[in-house]
């Protein structure tokens, strides 16, 4: 058997442990803000703005004794009539003491003593005297000058030599011009405005609801008398809900309510 003398190798072996990677923090830290902030924004956004149910309940309407409202307002009148002066009428007396009878035309003129002018109607016969007595007649006359009247006897005027022409009455009738003023449809038409705003803001102040349209009663004089008879109705309270509206049917309310809903309890066995 042949021993081979081999040399000894010696082998140095030396193990460097790795450094160890570090893990990756910011995004995950990222997602969690994230995740914090998606949160608190729905919180606030569902507290200002929850969640509505809508539901529409029937209520008995509580109906109020009978309520009236008066008021009255003065009409002012702005029309203005105007009325032109009037001429005085009356009769002359026309006595004749001659033996021949005779005519006064149409139109003729007397002055009489306040120093106006009386002019004939017509055209007057007078019959002719005698031993009996004058011949008389008479005939309607009337002022020149409008708006005045003459007392009795203030004509009293001699005609040639044998008529005499007299007044035995006042003359009456005549009126100076003048103007009066007059309520319009329009001034009417204003002052019932005026009175149904006083008596709307007398029905506003009852804090109740209108069954029907107020019974309206007016008359008219130099004013406007207005009034209202109204139904009042309210509704009771219900809680809890937000009413968003009425309407009156017969003798019930029909309210329109909004409300958030309570959360269901979850039953763990």
């Amino acid at each position: 058997m042949r021993v081979v003398d081999d040399t000894i190798e010696t082998i140095h072996l030396y193990v460097v442990r790795e450094e160890e990677k570090r893990p990756y923090t910011v995004f995950p830290l990222l997602c969690a803000l994230l995740c914090v902030v998606s949160i608190v924004t729905i919180t606030v956004f569902s507290a200002q703005h929850p969640s509505y149910e809508h539901a529409t309940l029937t209520v008995p309407a509580q109906f109020l004794p009978l309520q009236t409202f008066k008021t009255s307002q003065a009409i002012v009148p702005t029309g203005i009539q105007t009325y032109p002066a009037t001429i005085a009428q009356g009769t002359l007396t026309v006595t004749n003491g001659s033996i021949i009878s005779q005519t006064l035309p149409a139109g003729f003129t007397s002055v009489s003593g306040s120093g106006f002018s009386v002019v004939t109607d017509r055209a007057v016969f007078v019959p002719a005297g005698s031993a009996d007595g004058y011949g008389i007649a008479t005939v309607s006359a009337h002022l020149l000058t409008p708006g005045i009247n003459i007392a009795a006897l203030d004509i009293d005027q001699v005609v040639g030599t044998s008529l005499y022409v007299r007044n035995l009455y006042p003359f009456t009738g005549g009126k100076p011009a003048y103007s009066v003023k007059f309520a319009t449809p329009h001034d009417k038409q204003l002052a019932l405005s005026v009175a149904k705003v006083s008596v709307s803001a007398q029905a506003a102040r009852i804090p109740a609801i209108l069954a029907e349209p107020c019974r309206e009663s007016v008359s008219w004089s130099v004013s406007v008398q207005l009034s209202w008879t109204c139904q009042f109705v309210v509704y009771p309270s219900v809680p809890g809900v937000q009413v968003t509206a009425i309407r009156l049917r017969g003798k019930n309310f029909l309210v329109d309510v909004a409300f958030i809903p309570r959360p269901r309890q979850m039953w763990v066995k």
